[in-house]
Formats: structure tokens, C-alpha cells, sequence
């Protein structure tokens, strides 16, 4: 059994944090001890503590600077950890400098984006040196690293999972609703690169959408109001409901009869991955990791990014095909039990930090290579 401090620097709860916390409870109950350091007052700290996680509260405010290092040393000398683990990107640098101090078995880094990498000696300083490993959430996010200079040896892939005994196999007896508007729903942070004032556009490319289809968006952020302005210069406002923010999405979830997600960059998308363990048929952008999760025609539709036309015909065809709905609902709930579980991604946390902790110089390229 390890010993493990996860380090995560975001005060907003979003799929990362969701995902380092099904990653922390599955590697509890493996019998592992665990440790969370996060910034006080979130939602993380929160969660993590009625799991029973051990928290350190505190905020990471610099990349170098010496308050975020002498942090960082404090809670590496309480913890003294086998496995260093960074969630977010601010706080490596330090982390791992004040980790040479402590005799930090392994550090290991945690990607989720699929952002390319600043291209300066810093960044490439921070993912290199002292790192055993960066684990990346998606072949598209491995293959971006590789392109930004980081030496495959050091990437190994281990996709997103979900524990399927939260999430009840779907029952299609009454979805979608006879004769009643289906529900074409998303879960997602509201920021730019999620590119859902083009689900507003395609809305408004909808013959007689106001009498088919209704239009559900669960989240807030920086492009709310954006959003609103457009639905109302769309003159759709009786057709779109902006939920707000949910830690728990399930009811939610459970109320779509498709989901939709237009975005611009995706690293792999955990609430895609949700979305599929609920048996819901996906409309998505084929950008990033998405592709990895949704197969055209299999379990939803893929169209290109910033396209509100394709994206519209798309939403039409599953609209008047409630039987392939169904279809790729139950398939996309085939592949998460296929392909994406928690246990399936504990297990191979577990197997990397083995070899890491034995002092292996390579780790294997991928979970699936």
C-alpha cells in the first residue's frame, strides 16, 4: 500500500476536481492512504473531507514564489508521502523542488487538458524536470504533450472512469415521452472552449423547435450572461432553461433524452463520460478526447466544431429517430463498462505507481498499448 498527496490548486469545482475525487476515494478504498492539499473554502475540501480524505487547506497563489514553497515543504514534512501527485498545473515548480527536500518516492502529473503547452524553458522545465511521469487523460492529450516537446517516455495514458453503482441502468419505457418535446441537455462549466452559444445557434436552424424540442444547460461561469443575451436576441427563451450550478447532476442527467456538448477543446470530457453512463445518446464536437469516447453512429453523433448548421441537423436527426436514440444510449453505456471504469482506472494508478516506486526508468506508453 502507498501513501499519496494529491495537490490541486483551483478554488471551482469542474470535471477535474470531480475526477481527482472518485481517483482519491477508489485508491481509499484500495486500502491506500491519502492525502488532499486544495485551497480552504471549496467545494473540494468540502467533498474530500465527508470522504473521510485527509485535507491540508491551503492556497497556491504562485508558481515560485517562496510563501507557495514553504507551504508546500510544511505539508511534505507532516505527510511525508511515497507519491506526489499534481492535479493542476500552478504549484509543480515548487512542489517538486520542496519535494527533493522531503525523498518524494515518485511525482507524478495529472493532465486533463488539452491545451497545448507554453513554449518557453519554464513550462518545459516544470513538466521535465523531476517528473517520473505525466498521466494523460486521453491519447489526444498524450499526443499533444509529445508535440509541445515532452519525450514520450515520460506520458503514460489512463482514461476517465466512472463507478456504474452510482448511476442505474436506464429504463426506456417512457423516453422519450410520448408525444411530449424531448430534452436535449448539457453539463458543463460555462466558459468559451465549451462553445455552447452554438447549441443557440443551431436551435434557432430548427423548424418548429419550439414545439419539439426543449433545451436544459446545467452550469455557470464567465459566459452565462453571454449566453442569456443570446437565447433572448434568438427570441428562444421559452425553449431554453439555464439551471445553474449542480454538484450533483444525476436528476439532471436522468431528464435529457439526448446530450449535447459543441466544444471548441476537450481533453476527454467527464461529463460526456456521465452522460454515456446514463444511457444517453451523445451529440458532440470531434475535438481533443472526444472522439475517444463518442463513435460516430455507435453511440451519438460527431460533428465538426463551430458548425450551428451541422450541429442543428444532428439534433434534428436524433429528434426523429427515438429508436437510434435508445440504440446509442445503450451502447454508450456498453462502452463506459467496456472501457471507462473507476475501478479499471485505480487499478492502473496502481500499476504505474508500482513501477515507478520500484524505480523502473520507463513507464509504458499507454494503459491500452
Amino acid at each position: 500500500m502507498f501513501s499519496f498527496l494529491f495537490i490541486d490548486t483551483e478554488r471551482v469545482w469542474r470535471g477535474g476536481q470531480d475526477q481527482l475525487l472518485s481517483l482519491l476515494t477508489g485508491l481509499q478504498r484500495h486500502g491506500h492512504t491519502m492525502h488532499l492539499m486544495c485551497p480552504p473554502h471549496t467545494m473540494l475540501e468540502a467533498r474530500a473531507r465527508e470522504m473521510n480524505i485527509s485535507v491540508h487547506p491551503a492556497a497556491i497563489r504562485s508558481e515560485v514564489g517562496p510563501i507557495s514553497f514553504f507551504r508546500l515543504l510544511s505539508i511534505l514534512r507532516k505527510v511525508r508521502p511515497q507519491v506526489l501527485a499534481f492535479n493542476t498545473p500552478r504549484g509543480i515548480l515548487a512542489g517538486t523542488l520542496a519535494s527533493r527536500l522531503v525523498s518524494t518516492g515518485a511525482r507524478i502529473i495529472f493532465r486533463r487538458v488539452n491545451f497545448p503547452l507554453r513554449k518557453t524553458v519554464f513550462t518545459r522545465l516544470k513538466y521535465t524536470w523531476g517528473i517520473d511521469c505525466i498521466v494523460a487523460i486521453s491519447e489526444s492529450i498524450r499526443l499533444q504533450l509529445q508535440f509541445c516537446g515532452i519525450p514520450e517516455s515520460k506520458i503514460k495514458t489512463i482514461y476517465e472512469g466512472m463507478d456504474l453503482s452510482l448511476y442505474p441502468k436506464r429504463s426506456f419505457q417512457s423516453s422519450p415521452p410520448g408525444g411530449g418535446p424531448i430534452v436535449v441537455g448539457t453539463v458543463a462549466h460555462l466558459s468559451h472552449e465549451k462553445g455552447l452559444s452554438y447549441l443557440v445557434e443551431a436551435a434557432f436552424l430548427i423548424p418548429e423547435v419550439r414545439k419539439r424540442v426543449r433545451f436544459v444547460i446545467v452550469g455557470e461561469g464567465e459566459c452565462l450572461q453571454e449566453l442569456k443575451e443570446l437565447v433572448k436576441q434568438r427570441g428562444l427563451e421559452d425553449i431554453f432553461h439555464f439551471a445553474g450550478f449542480h454538484s450533483d447532476t444525476s436528476p439532471y442527467m436522468r431528464s435529457f433524452d439526448i446530450f449535447a456538448l459543441p466544444s471548441l477543446s476537450e481533453g476527454l470530457s467527464s461529463a460526456i463520460l456521465e452522460a454515456m453512463a446514463n444511457s444517453l445518446p451523445i451529440i458532440a464536437t470531434e475535438v481533443g478526447g472526444i472522439p475517444e469516447l463518442v463513435k460516430h453512429r455507435d453511440n451519438g453523433l460527431l460533428v465538426a466544431p463551430e458548425d450551428p448548421s451541422a450541429l442543428a441537423l444532428a439534433i434534428r436527426q436524433l429528434v426523429e429517430n427515438p429508436e437510434e436514440c435508445r440504440r446509442m444510449g445503450i451502447r454508450g453505456r456498453e462502452r463506459v463498462e467496456e472501457q471507462f471504469t473507476l475501478e479499471r482506472k485505480i487499478r492502473e494508478t496502481e500499476q504505474l505507481c508500482s513501477v515507478l516506486l520500484k524505480g523502473a526508468v520507463h513507464p509504458s506508453r499507454s494503459a491500452y498499448a
